[in-house]
């Protein structure tokens, strides 16, 4: 299926035809779980104190999230697409949330990244991969509020994960999706480690 696609959509040297890889969206529902470290000697600078007064002070804290993320694959091609997502916390015992928005790549393992559809004078050929797997990697700024024996913190980040996944399709138009990944952090005060599970909807724009 793969060969073919590449082969209609950069062979085939017909005028009126028009090919294209569909752009996705994917909608999920997860729990996202964010192990944060205080960084004592930035403590210590934004404090003014000593170094070893700080350093007592420097704690550990997790953030865990019922949390929900958007995904949209922008631009697709046989074995792999760039997208961007957001995530938003949706659901939290104890205040801590987790924002993030980023971009990043997804590579196809075993078929085409996306549904193809190729036109020429009003006959339509279109090849939807039932299964896909992909793994890849992204980046992004993040938010993350926490809590510490002593106070509610907050800490911005920068977040490089990676992540796979698989996308079972049921329709023409719709998948299901689940998507794990690990990600580290870097921020002002903290560094961080994450770990993400999602299962949503994905479905393919015309």
């Amino acid at each position: 299926m793969r060969i073919l696609a590449l082969i209609i959509a950069f062979i085939v040297p017909t005028a009126m035809a028009t090919s294209n890889y569909h752009q996705v969206v994917t909608t999920s529902l997860g729990m996202v779980s964010v192990n944060i470290t205080e960084n004592a000697s930035t403590l210590s600078a934004a404090a003014g104190s000593t170094e070893s007064n700080t350093a007592s002070e420097a704690q550990s804290a997790t953030a865990s999230v019922i949390s929900g993320d958007v995904t949209y694959e922008f631009l697709n091609y046989a074995t792999k697409s760039y997208f961007i997502r957001a995530v938003a916390p949706l659901l939290s015992s104890d205040g801590a949330g987790f924002f993030l928005g980023g971009l990043g790549m997804n590579f196809y393992m075993n078929s085409l990244s996306s549904m193809f559809t190729f036109s020429d004078a009003g006959t339509s050929l279109t090849m939807n991969p039932t299964m896909r797997f992909y793994w890849g990697p992204s980046a992004g700024i993040g938010f993350v509020v926490y809590n510490t024996t002593t106070a509610k913190k907050s800490d911005l980040i920068f977040d490089i994960e990676l992540h796979g996944g698989g996308v079972l399709n049921f329709k023409r138009d719709y998948g299901l999706r689940g998507e794990a990944g690990i990600s580290r952090g870097t921020g002002v005060s903290s560094s961080t480690i994450g770990f993400k599970v999602f299962v949503g909807l994905s479905y393919y724009l015309e």
